[in-house]
């Protein structure tokens, strides 16, 4: 049959999104509404043999100065195989008429595709789609892979990913998998009463406000309160908003109990009156004291905190192909709880029980010197990293582009597009 390129339905493109490994809610349907409804262009364009979708791409339009900049962002998708030159080209080539044809001076393609891979020790475990920059400079295009691009020119996409592959484990298996300190943190949320909750719609502007509080201490770009709106109307079923919480009243309760239990337990070696219980009785004492250090904690914040102390959340997106840990908080008052360990936990297992193969904890830094706390963090529970691929960029309308740039150069704005 001949090939042809065309423009696919939101359901067309949607069954060959969740069929592809290379799949993510950058490139989902859910995704093209939140564009539209962002104010931009959005298209679904693909490459098609008879009735077989081969290559395809949510193709995104965003208003410029003089025209239009259009971004596959997280693809385009390849159906496993079909990365060749003239499956490429044959796309690339009629996206790049639709784009001129939508005024569009610039296009920007950025597949979520891993280039390489790594294990914990920062060793090279695996190298991938090795031949597709070349292909795409055959084609004109320009490639940054994000060591060339640095942060400020990769748009959105992460450098770095860290994964954990869930397949064929259990619940049990999984956590067993997790390194020594991160088990350990997870019983100690258990044992605090962490419990975990998904937030309503009506709750996002105190999300919102989480999330800034913690873009602010670590320096990174929040997300707007619509944004986060936008994405719990569009996405549905496939996003979970997720808050860790603990009751006061009920962990001040519970340790009050484990004092009393262990005054019982000193009491009856008290009345045993044999001196070499003694060293069970300090220990004892030393339990009681780390009782009540605890419970004097809790009360402290109840003086300057609701009944319910809010200890972490964060916004995940359910795909077939992976769980994505987006966009999360953790209030530093209340990290000793260990409340991010619990939604991990919590979000990996959800993963495992609806088999859906990886778990992605999204950005870390790429170094593996013990300087990177957030790669830290989520190296606890043992998976890898992935270094993804770059951008591909082409301009489509040069003498305007020219134009554009030389008029930035004059206002003193020396950044591209």
């Amino acid at each position: 049959m001949v090939q042809k390129v065309r423009e696919l339905s939101a359901e067309e493109f949607g069954a060959f999104e969740e069929k592809c490994p290379y799949g993510s809610f950058y490139q989902s349907v859910e995704q093209g509404n939140l564009m539209l409804k962002e104010g931009h262009k959005a298209t679904y364009m693909g490459l098609v043999d008879g009735d077989k979708i081969i290559v395809a791409g949510l193709l995104v339009g965003m208003k410029i100065h003089f025209g239009y900049r259009f971004d596959i962002y997280g693809g385009p998708l390849f159906m496993p195989g079909s990365e060749t030159k003239a499956n490429l080209s044959a796309f690339v080539e009629a996206v790049e008429e639709y784009v001129r044809n939508q005024n569009g001076m610039f296009l920007r393609l950025i597949p979520n595709l891993p280039v390489k891979t790594y294990n914990d020790a920062g060793e090279l475990t695996a190298s991938h789609f090795e031949t597709l920059p070349a292909l795409f400079k055959e084609l004109g295009y320009d490639y940054q892979d994000y060591h060339a691009a640095g942060y400020d020119e990769a748009t959105h996409v992460t450098h770095y990913e860290y994964k954990k592959d869930v397949r064929d484990m259990t619940e049990q298996t999984l956590e067993k998998s997790f390194d020594k300190k991160t088990r350990y943190n997870i019983k100690k949320a258990k044992e605090f009463g962490v419990k975990l909750r998904d937030i309503s719609f009506d709750e996002l502007p105190e999300f919102k406000k989480d999330t800034a509080m913690t873009a602010e201490r670590l320096h990174f770009p929040d997300k707007s309160l619509d944004y986060y709106q936008n994405v719990y109307r569009e996405f549905g079923d496939k996003i979970r908003f997720v808050v860790a919480e603990i009751d006061s009243n009920e962990y001040i309760d519970s340790y009050q109990q484990k004092i009393k239990s262990t005054d019982d337990k000193i009491a009856a070696l008290k009345a045993k009156n044999k001196g070499y219980e003694q060293n069970k009785i300090d220990d004892l004492e030393r339990q009681k004291a780390n009782h009540q250090k605890k419970i004097d904690v809790a009360k402290d914040l109840q003086k300057r905190y609701p009944a319910k102390f809010n200890v972490a959340g964060a916004m995940f997106v359910i795909q077939p192909q992976e769980i994505d840990y987006v966009f999360s908080y953790t209030n530093e008052e209340f990290k000793t709880f260990k409340g991010p360990f619990m939604l991990q936990d919590a979000m990996m297992k959800a993963a495992v029980d609806q088999k859906i193969p990886t778990y992605n904890f999204l950005g870390v830094a790429g170094l593996f010197d013990g300087s990177d706390g957030v790669f830290e963090f989520k190296q606890g529970f043992n998976g890898y990293t992935d270094e993804m691929i770059g951008e591909f960029s082409k301009v489509l309308i040069p003498w305007r582009y020219k134009l554009l740039n030389a008029i930035k150069t004059v206002l003193g704005r020396s950044k591209r597009f």
